[in-house]
């Protein structure tokens, strides 16, 4: 275990020293920003002309989907490209596969350090929408705060099993751009075919980016639950097994 951490403080280190990923989130809370600031001209034009009041200041679970589907994805394929594909084509992962650590401890503190990222990013997120929702909207009650929290924390799994997915693609890529295209590519692809087929909404594991609503309503039944968890538990599982099967036996 200490040395599972220590990798993983290692690769973090890395990833946050690229500066572009502390500028993507400050982007991120740019967007929330410029979001509040055209929904206050727009509730202030209805004001003048209509004479009703609305609020269209982002709140955390209006912000979310956007966040969750659009712009994170994109951070964790930039992510483990560059921990993965980047560094294997840079040969740097030469050196890194001679310290005292096995090579699925390596592999698994990849995937750490990125989902650690996306949870930073959700946390910023969550901390800005809250603040301007208090600020310029409808200040939320503590439940409100605490059902939001709960559904950011529920996004974590979906986006382990997403970066899992994201590694093992990255294995195979032989340059970052290649790596990037195939990605997304495969990315829209997964989320474009419950549109033509809608019985692959159960099975796909894209689709469960938005788990968190099944949560904060009613529940579903326990035979659902457990067709969920199964799933999800399987897509965690093969994506690592292989991923870090690969990465073993792969020569830098």
């Amino acid at each position: 275990m200490a040395s599972l951490m220590a990798s993983y403080r290692n690769e973090w280190a890395k990833l946050i020293a690229r500066k572009k990923y502390i500028v993507f989130i400050f982007i991120g809370m740019a967007i929330c920003l410029l979001w509040s600031g055209v929904g206050q001209l727009i509730t202030g034009f209805a004001m003048t002309q209509a004479g009703f009041n609305i609020n269209l200041t982002p709140s955390p679970m209006v912000a979310l989907p956007f966040f969750l589907q659009i712009l994170i994805p994109f951070l964790i394929f930039m992510g483990v490209t560059d921990l993965i594909t980047v560094e294997g084509a840079e040969n740097n992962l030469k050196a890194m596969l001679c310290r005292p650590v096995e090579r699925w401890k390596l592999y698994a503190s990849k995937l750490m350090a990125v989902v650690s990222y996306a949870a930073v990013y959700l946390l910023c997120i969550f901390v800005v929408t809250v603040t301007l929702n208090r600020l310029f909207g409808k200040p939320m009650q503590g439940n409100e705060i605490a059902m939001a929290f709960f559904s950011y924390a529920l996004t974590l799994i979906p986006l382990a099993i997403l970066s899992a997915y994201a590694a093992l693609i990255a294995l195979l890529g032989r340059s970052g751009t290649l790596t990037m295209f195939l990605l997304l590519v495969s990315y829209l692809l997964l989320n474009a075919l419950p549109w033509f087929f809608p019985v692959l909404s159960e099975i796909l594991f894209t689709s469960y980016l938005r788990w968190y609503r099944l949560w904060i309503g009613a529940l579903p039944n326990f035979g659902k639950m457990l067709h969920m968890l199964l799933i999800v538990s399987g897509y965690a599982t093969v994506f690592f097994t292989a991923g870090s099967l690969i990465f073993d036996r792969k020569e830098y």
